[in-house]
């Protein structure tokens, strides 16, 4: 860690009591965070070093090795996400409960969707349980999404679960009553305060009442969890009013050194047309970056996709040719998981931080299709395919009540569908297709006349046009990640679902720009910032949020210590255009 410390930072690691440090992108808040982490620790004092993300969490671990590494073998120093640190402290206190995952949380949505009528996407009803279950107090029966989050809520009841903002919650009512400690630590180091929520300021706000001294570190421009609750600006001033009842210093770091000037100057241009921020110092656009070598801003037009992805694959291989950490930056997890499968058959083995897609319903979809050809399906396999080829639900639950879908072998025994559950002409073509696709897929399998894989792109030929358009680009890379494995067809559903934490030591990072926060490259690729991509079109059932999109913007550009790049198939979208604009 560097030593060449500023007179903030410097403040902030001899501080006796609990410290804000504020600061712009590259202004070294977390590399001062990590040195008060490590001299606390090397101290004798016990230190909890958090945030509010897991792959986050890890990126910092990362960052903290080794220095740190000998006082978490102590257990002098500890890390987790703020919901691990609360399941810690419930459980130590005695408190047993069941903890749902984000992947369970996810399946138990995709059925309340059904279930209850909600009118949007997975993602929007993943916003609207956060910025609910985030609150101080809960949601008041007039909100329009009262019903929804209710009908969650009994759903986690019901099955005996607690999701991560239970966690907070138990361990807030715990502390307030007496009933429960504060973490057993003496510091409570947290990177990001931005993207708190309120209940997590309640939390945060306990601990310091119960002598737990915080050290916090706060860039209320990218804010990158808006739509989950995070009160950004609001956070860093309700922490900055703590410190008329609390010794709490609040630091400022007035200058990047990240970011080249020129670039940091035009997007402290963006950042001021924000429409709630914290005053910034004129001077924090002072940069004492070295001037990169390559333009610091750029942008290249391609005419299709494949010409942008063949650009990504050559101008990473040159960065690594180079020993340079590059970031290719999205907007979403797919098309960050497909730029992740595009390096990957060119040869590289990038960090990816897209959400696994086999989370996704189409490409759950495309799996299910493989256990139904190697004759390994379930009937809940058969279901899901059944469902995702467009046959309607009451008809699939018909013949699962009668025990169609539940006969050994099923394709191989004809891949029976009786009629006497299809109510209408359309509906008898569609189960004619889907049946025709299947048996004609067993034979050529069973015939050996052509490769599995041939087999199976045969298979999706077919049943690919019964999908929604929307749905065909997943399915698409679906088979393509499928077929890329190496091995038999039968040999790879095993090792599909099984996720790995990204390589850390990788010198390309792929990822959505949420999952960039902490992040910083030598060079930082930004894929696709057309319209209707950034952003994307306006959701309908939460409304447009256009604060929250500039500070995704300013939190993607911010990341390189040298070059941007802007790529795109199309025109710029307007904050690109805005910020080559800002450029000249």
């Amino acid at each position: 860690m560097t030593l060449a410390w500023t007179p903030p930072q410097a403040d902030a690691l001899v501080a006796a009591e609990s410290f804000l440090l504020l600061g712009m992108a590259g202004s070294g808040k977390t590399v001062t965070l990590l040195e008060k982490a490590r001299r606390l620790a090397a101290a004798g004092h016990r230190v909890a070093l958090t945030t509010f993300a897991y792959r986050v969490l890890e990126h910092l671990k990362q960052q903290g090795a080794p220095a740190l590494t000998p006082f978490v073998a102590s257990g002098a120093l500890r890390f987790g996400t703020l919901y691990e640190l609360a399941l810690q402290a419930l459980q130590q206190g005695g408190v047993q409960l069941t903890f749902a995952s984000n992947n369970h949380v996810r399946q138990l949505l995709r059925q309340l969707i059904a279930e209850q009528g909600f009118p949007g996407t997975l993602e929007e009803a993943e916003h609207v349980i956060r910025s609910a279950k985030g609150k101080a107090k809960k949601l008041p029966e007039s909100d329009k999404f009262y019903p929804f989050v209710k009908a969650y809520q009994a759903k986690l009841d019901s099955l005996g679960l607690s999701d991560r903002h239970d966690l907070i919650r138990r361990h807030v009512l715990g502390m307030k009553d007496g009933n429960l400690p504060p973490l057993p630590v003496e510091w409570l180091l947290l990177d990001g305060l931005q993207d708190a929520t309120e209940l997590q300021l309640i939390w945060l706000q306990l601990h310091l009442a119960k002598g737990v001294k915080l050290g916090l570190t706060a860039d209320d421009d990218v804010t990158a969890f808006g739509r989950d609750g995070a009160l950004g600006a609001a956070a860093v001033q309700q922490v900055q009013g703590w410190a008329e009842s609390y010794e709490l210093d609040v630091l400022t770091l007035p200058a990047t050194h990240r970011l080249p000037a020129a670039l940091a100057t035009s997007l402290a241009k963006q950042a001021r047309l924000l429409r709630l921020r914290l005053a910034k110092p004129d001077s924090s656009v002072a940069s004492t970056a070295a001037t990169p070598l390559l333009p610091p801003l750029s942008h290249q037009n391609f005419p299709h996709l494949p010409a942008l992805h063949a650009e990504v694959l050559r101008q990473c291989q040159q960065h690594h040719l180079a020993g340079q950490r590059v970031g290719l930056i999205t907007h979403d997890d797919f098309s960050a998981a497909t730029l992740t499968h595009v390096l990957q058959k060119g040869g590289l083995n990038p960090a990816s931080f897209a959400r696994l897609i086999w989370e996704e319903p189409t490409p759950q979809v495309v799996l299910a299709s493989l256990h139904v050809l190697l004759g390994q399906a379930t009937s809940g396999h058969l279901v899901l395919l059944l469902l995702g080829v467009g046959i309607p639900a009451a008809t699939v639950v018909a013949w699962q009540h009668q025990g169609v879908l539940n006969q050994p072998d099923w394709l191989g025994q004809g891949a029976l569908l009786p009629a006497a559950e299809i109510t209408s002409p359309t509906l008898q073509t569609l189960v004619q297709q889907v049946r025709f696709a299947l048996r004609s897929a067993h034979t050529l399998w069973h015939q050996r006349t052509l490769p599995p894989p041939a087999v199976f792109k045969a298979l999706w030929a077919d049943l690919l046009p019964l999908l929604p358009t929307a749905e065909q680009p997943a399915a698409l890379l679906a088979l393509d990640m499928l077929l890329s494995l190496s091995g038999k067809l039968s040999d790879v559903l095993p090792r599909v679902l099984t996720e790995t934490l990204p390589d850390m030591a990788s010198l390309v990072t792929v990822g959505p720009v949420r999952e960039m926060r902490n992040h910083a490259f030598d060079a930082v690729l930004l894929i696709n910032p057309t319209d209707g991509l950034w952003p994307p079109p306006t959701n309908p059932t939460l409304g447009a949020d256009h604060d929250h999109e500039r500070r995704l913007w300013l939190l993607a550009c911010s990341r390189t210590r040298g070059p941007l790049a802007l790529l795109t198939v199309g025109e710029p979208c307007a904050l690109a255009r805005e910020l080559l604009q800002a450029k000249a």
